[in-house]
């Protein structure tokens, strides 16, 4: 299953929304006509092909993807339970070439043992209704968290897609600001420059977001708090930038040749701020986790030396 509404309104969410109902029709057609022949063998209940098609016929009238999926796949476990022996090894294998989709607790319980058991089960012929039960459960498993990561890549996407729209706009703020400072002659120790200072750090701190975005895998939870957290991040390292700055303006460490004159007379020049500001951003990360471990452990190191006495005394 390839299922994506990432893009609804796009190309790309089109021609992957197009390719997954084309399978899903295939799979349907197949599976409509593996009931027929079962049908005519007359060795199947026929309540159970009667369900078979009830869930089939669903999908015609299901105008949502992924409900119609929900569908063929309550009508694929139906017809595991009827399949004859051929058909049911067809499935096994199939189901085998796709278990390494599962996750890890999934995957040590269809350990390869097991399903190396299942599938000499089936070719010796020695089917009974829980080795078709397991295969159900086997096939149900797949579908599951094949259906979680589509829905957590669709998530993912989106939040990569607002992360950049993000990046773009303040990327763009910066070189207006940057660009009408410079026409305009505007003095770094001027309330003008804060604005711009405070977009260089929400800048860094952004970026840094979306790359660790790019980079790491998320679940269902999580993704849903990245919006926030995004928005929280370019807050933290505007703050950062404007308190970096404050700092440096107090002089208690100066960079002489930064300045852009004297440096007792003269300010730091607007590019060190700029600079200063952006680097204080991106380094949003590892500030925030500093203070983080700061606030579970405030006494740190200084309250652990109290116990070690204390461990030592005799009794």
């Amino acid at each position: 299953m390839t299922l994506t509404d990432v893009f609804p309104l796009t190309g790309i969410g089109k021609v992957d929304q197009s390719f997954s109902q084309l399978d899903l029709n295939a799979k349907s057609q197949l599976l409509r006509d593996k009931i027929k022949l079962l049908r005519q063998s007359s060795k199947a209940p026929q309540e159970t092909l009667h369900q078979i098609d009830t869930h089939l016929n669903a999908i015609a009238q299901e105008p949502n993807l992924i409900r119609q999926w929900n569908h063929y796949e309550l009508a694929y476990e139906g017809f595991i339970a009827t399949a004859g022996h051929d058909d049911l090894l067809g499935v096994l294998l199939t189901l085998r070439a796709r278990a390494q989709i599962l996750d890890a607790p999934a995957q040590e319980m269809w350990s390869k043992p097991k399903l190396e058991q299942l599938e000499e089960q089936v070719r010796a012929g020695t089917v009974n209704g829980t080795v078709r039960e397991e295969i159900a459960s086997l096939a149900r498993a797949i579908y599951e968290r094949g259906l979680r990561f589509v829905r957590n890549s669709s998530l993912r996407a989106r939040v990569l897609k607002t992360a950049i729209f993000l990046n773009v706009a303040l990327f763009l703020a910066v070189i207006t600001l940057l660009w009408y400072f410079q026409l305009k002659q505007i003095p770094s120790d001027s309330a003008w420059q804060t604005p711009l200072i405070a977009s260089l750090g929400a800048c860094g701190a952004l970026l840094r977001a979306t790359i660790q975005l790019r980079q790491s895998q998320w679940e269902m939870e999580d993704l849903r708090l990245q919006p926030a957290v995004l928005l929280f991040r370019a807050a933290f390292g505007a703050v950062l930038a404007l308190a970096v700055t404050l700092f440096l303006r107090l002089r208690v460490i100066d960079f002489p040749y930064l300045h852009t004159g004297a440096p007792d007379e003269t300010p730091l020049a607007p590019a060190a701020l700029y600079i200063f500001a952006f680097l204080a951003g991106f380094a949003e990360h590892s500030i925030f986790t500093a203070l983080e471990r700061l606030a579970r452990n405030p006494r740190g190191l200084l309250g652990a030396r109290p116990r070690e006495a204390d461990n030592r005394r005799p009794i």
